[in-house]
């Protein structure tokens, strides 16, 4: 994966701070100032690297389906707006001390980083597999101290660098540039090698560290310089009556409307990104280091355009940049499209989002720029924006992630928040003048032409998904038979029965063996090597073709299965080859992830537990290969009971399961573990495969040549398992654990390939 364009929008900002540096006046290049733009920048990159591990880690523990997702990132989201107006109040009461508090707010910080994970894994012995609202409480609960810590720093930090500058522009847009960008360069950082080398704990470690360097530096530095006095003098910042100055309530609803739509936004262009990129996780760290890098910079240089226009400018300022940006975002995803359909990586289209993100970047510190007064009272009012801002994010995540992104598709989702912000920026512009009247002609001009330009976007939004999925292949250009899109995400289905989850090919709608493109004898197989496969648990439904072999096996009483994305339950009833599976009596469908519903049913036993997993470098799919994962199967199973999955041919999970399982075989790419000898019993198998019936048709009929030559095939299969390894036959587990030893053993911690970008993407 080519991050160089990522890189160079981070080289853009690191040269927007030193310049800023170099060329500004004195007053700005006190040592203050700089000892606090240092500071922060480093208090951000921690604080990202937490988010994206503490994240992953409950998710481990509670699930990564939509609802679990949600309540974690808004349980995120809600400590930081508790900690801003904490820091407000503090910042209020202590107004000279709180460089001083930050500092001990960081230390705080890079305690509970040092422990959480710890901390976590307890926690998940007692509320692992709870109820969505227990999820909320348990993670407010686990997530509270450290995010109200980090809400509490940007007003301290605000209050200490207004009494010195008496500048609240100023000192808001820097403080969140530089923290911004902190965040911006530890999301880049995670994606390239953080996470890929030093795993979770390293990177928490790392994290830690820095956090305690950064508290402990500023809390000498602030107990040395003691609390400084002196009046506080008004200064031309000061909104004087008659002026266009905002109110500290209506600033309030602005940022709280602007941080939903640039949620929003992200949450939209995460989709467009994760099904370019195949789902894979460096995908979103580095959009989301694009989307931190512009917010960055659109801060930096809003203070400028500010200085520049004055204060009668700053509300037409916003109101440009909310149309610009709605404008302008319309536009997006089928950038990325269009990249891929001539062969361009996708991340190529990171300058686009990169000025969008900035353009939305602006809007808070021109807000408090225009609203607050540079006095003793400015950390607490900023506070109040800032946690309006944290609240409309946090409502942009339930709201348009969770509720709207599962009953409305994905172009209406992405115009209607285009239209949005130019609603939003045209009310700005009319209502700029006091009194409200008609905006300047240029203003008419730029609101006519971005209502035109976001309606006229829907040409472009035509075969989006399929050239975002196939890119130069010429499947591009053909339209998906159909497709269902849900909080989950998008599934969708080409004319022959490929099906595309996330954008990663997953699987045929097929049972027939004797036309076997998605090879179903992996399936059948089930019976060679477990005898009596009475209970099963299928984990991860997809296509349903394979639960339904599974369900039709002769000697299977009930089986469970389980699916994160219920969107396959809406499309297995329009396929006829597996419709009856959903109306069949022994079979019970749970909508849930696999991993929580195992912890959720502790006391449920299964003969056989089968995954048809997804490739081992998608996004969270070390949560089904890891060691353990791999324990709770075991808990799981019958005596003499069996874990059949699919190893996406990667030699590091069939190591990971013979770790914790003293017996194995592989199947092709499938592998077959056990706590008991597993022995292939070539007469049962044929006998039960010429008993097979689905939908009351004989699968293996006798009369059929056809079919006699598949079974013969399939008894071949079974002479290769003593011979040299192939792919297209079995492997003993003697065999494996000679020729895969000293291979990486697959953990939650170190999170197997996921974080390793530098592949080729199998499409079959």
């Amino acid at each position: 994966m080519n991050s160089a364009p990522v890189l160079l929008l981070l080289v853009f900002d690191a040269a927007l701070l030193v310049a800023s540096s170099v060329l500004s006046d004195r007053e700005k290049r006190s040592r203050d100032s700089v000892l606090l733009n240092v500071l922060f920048f480093c208090s951000g990159m921690p604080a990202l690297i937490y988010q994206v591990v503490w994240q992953r880690a409950l998710f481990a523990i509670y699930g990564v389906n939509a609802q679990s997702v949600a309540v974690v990132v808004t349980a995120f989201m809600l400590g930081l707006g508790i900690g801003s107006l904490v820091g407000g109040r503090l910042s209020a009461r202590f107004p000279r001390s709180g460089i001083l508090i930050f500092g001990l707010a960081e230390l705080g910080v890079a305690a509970f980083g040092l422990a959480s994970l710890r901390i976590f894994h307890w926690v998940a012995t007692y509320t692992a597999g709870a109820n969505l609202f227990s999820v909320m409480l348990f993670s407010v609960v686990l997530l509270l101290i450290p995010t109200v810590l980090m809400g509490a720093t940007l007003p301290l930090l605000v209050e200490h660098l207004v009494l010195r500058t008496k500048r609240v522009g100023f000192s808001v847009s820097t403080l969140y540039f530089v923290n911004t960008f902190g965040s911006a360069v530890a999301c880049y950082l995670s994606a390239t090698f953080l996470l890929r080398d030093f795993g979770q704990s390293g990177a928490v470690t790392l994290a830690a560290c820095l956090n305690a360097l950064v508290g402990a530096f500023a809390y000498v530095y602030g107990r040395r310089k003691g609390p400084q006095s002196g009046p506080v003098t008004p200064t031309t910042e000061q909104p004087e009556p008659g002026s266009t100055g905002m109110s500290l309530g209506t600033a309030m609803v602005l940022a709280g409307f602007s941080g939903l739509i640039a949620l929003g936004f992200e949450i939209t262009w995460f989709r467009v990104f994760a099904l370019a990129s195949s789902d894979r996780a460096p995908a979103f760290a580095l959009l989301l280091s694009t989307f931190l890098a512009g917010i960055a910079a659109g801060s930096f240089l809003s203070e400028k355009l500010a200085v520049r226009c004055g204060r009668a400018g700053i509300v037409q300022l916003l109101g440009v940049f909310l149309v610009f940006a709605g404008a302008l975002s319309a536009y997006l995803p089928p950038l990325v499209a269009l990249l891929m359909t001539h062969g361009i990586s996708f991340l190529w289209s990171a300058p686009a989002f990169f000025v969008v993100a900035a353009l939305a970047g602006a809007v808070l510190p021109l807000l408090c720029n225009v609203a607050i007064s540079p006095d003793q009272r400015a950390g607490r009012r900023v506070s109040f924006v800032y946690v309006s801002n944290i609240l409309g994010s946090a409502t942009g995540s339930l709201g348009i992630g969770f509720v709207l992104m599962q009953h409305v598709r994905f172009f209406p989702l992405a115009i209607g928040l285009a239209f949005a912000a130019v609603l939003a920026g045209t009310a700005l512009l009319i209502f700029s003048k006091r009194p409200a009247g008609l905006p300047p002609r240029w203003a008419l001009a730029l609101i006519a032409a971005a209502f035109v330009a976001v309606p006229a976007s829907r040409g472009v939004y035509r075969l989006l998904f399929e050239r975002l999925i196939f890119g130069t292949r010429a499947e591009a250009a053909k339209p998906f038979e159909r497709i269902v899109e849900n909080r989950n995400g998008v599934i969708a289905v080409t004319a022959d029965g490929a099906v595309f989850g996330g954008g990663v090919y997953d699987g045929y709608f097929n049972i027939d063996p004797m036309d076997d493109k998605n090879l179903v004898a992996r399936a059948y197989a089930l019976s060679a090597f477990c005898p009596s496969p009475k209970r099963i648990l299928v984990i991860g439904l997809a296509t349903g073709s394979w639960a339904q072999i599974f369900a039709n096996q002769p000697q299977l009483e009930s089986l469970d299965a389980v699916e994160i994305n219920p969107g396959y339950l809406n499309l297995i009833p329009q396929y006829p080859m597996v419709r009856s599976f959903l109306e069949n009596p022994k079979v019970h469908v749970y909508a849930d992830d696999g991993r929580r519903w195992l912890v959720a049913h502790r006391e449920a036993r299964y003969d056989a537990i089968i995954a048809n997993s997804t490739f081992n470098w998608r996004d969270h799919s070390t949560g089904l290969l890891s060691v353990e994962y791999l324990e709770q199967i075991r808990e799981h199973l019958n005596a003499g009971g069996v874990y059949y999955f699919n190893s996406t041919e990667s030699d590091e999970t069939i190591a990971t399961a013979l770790q914790v399982f003293p017996y194995g075989l592989r199947v092709i790419n499938f592998a077959a573990v056990s706590d008991s000898p597993i022995v292939i019993d070539r007469i049962r198998w044929m006998n039960i495969l010429r008993r097979y019936k689905i939908d009351g048709k004989t699968v293996f009929e006798p009369a059929n040549p056809a079919a006699e030559r598949v079974l013969a095939a399939y008894v071949a299969l079974v002479d290769t398992v003593n011979a040299p390894p192939r792919f297209l036959g079995m492997e003993s587990g003697d065999s494996l654990r000679k020729r895969l030893k000293g291979r990486r053993i697959i953990t939650d911690d170190n999170m197997g390939e996921e974080w390793r970008s530098g592949f080729a993407i199998p499409w079959h």
